[in-house]
């Protein structure tokens, strides 16, 4: 378990999807039901789809834009909580500061929930919990930094001058330990800078399981338990003691 004094968390994802698809009329009611209870702020999700046609007869284009509705964004009256409702997909997100995984994971239950009581048929086709983190790290106009001194995941890239790093972007995806969950790792620097006199960089760890997702509520509960203990490990192996230093 990672107890932190400044947690570096900024957002926090729990997604379950499905392989039915919901149609509008059911996710209304979903919606309605969470919007009564946690979520007051209720927006309808509208996809908008382009397209652009050849008319043989005059040998002009055509383009049409037709609006689709997709589900329901819901939110918390000061937006840190989140539920996002859509044909396939029920999505729980929770904004800094966060609360802890306890009440994160009420909100998860209750959702899912009534997801269920009103979803008759259920097939789960994928589960994954998602943390983006942000360490700051101060400096000065004259500072440098390594990226290697506050994170083991970086980027090896050619020194060309004396110059500083001022951006990069790298991705992997690596079993876990438990062979039922995958890993997605991402960094970068965060742009623009959040605060002044500071150096952010993004730590944004995802891990998933697509295989035997269980379908009643203590196999899940177990299943997410396991997911939680996973990112903690990885957030730890990617982390260096300096960056131990700053949250604490």
């Amino acid at each position: 378990m990672l107890d932190y004094a400044r947690p570096p968390i900024t957002e926090a994802v729990i997604e379950i999807r499905m392989n039915n698809i919901v149609d509008q009329d059911v996710l209304k009611k979903i919606a309605g039901k969470l919007n009564k209870n946690y979520y007051p702020d209720k927006k309808e999700n509208i996809e908008i789809n382009f397209s652009l046609a050849f008319n043989p007869k005059d040998g002009k284009q055509e383009s049409s834009v037709q609006p689709k509705q997709t589900g329901y964004r819901l939110a918390s009256v000061d937006q840190t909580e989140i539920a996002i409702i859509a044909p396939q997909v029920l999505t729980i997100a929770r904004l800094a500061p966060y609360p802890g995984w306890d009440k994160f994971y009420e909100r998860m239950a209750f959702a899912w929930k009534i997801w269920k009581r009103i979803v008759k048929v259920q097939d789960i086709n994928r589960i994954g919990i998602r943390y983006i983190n942000r360490i700051d790290i101060p400096v000065n106009e004259f500072q440098n930094i390594s990226i290697m001194d506050y994170l083991n995941f970086y980027p090896n890239a050619p020194i060309f001058s004396g110059f500083p790093m001022t951006d990069y972007l790298i991705q992997v995806t690596i079993p876990t330990p438990n062979p039922l969950w995958i890993a997605n790792i991402t960094s970068f620097i965060h742009q623009p800078p959040v605060l002044v006199d500071t150096i952010s960089l993004v730590l944004d760890i995802d891990i998933y399981n697509t295989e035997k997702v269980p379908l009643d509520d203590k196999g899940l509960i177990s299943r997410l338990e396991e997911a939680r203990e996973l990112k903690n490990l990885v957030f730890k192996q990617c982390i260096t003691s300096k960056t131990e230093e700053l949250l604490n």
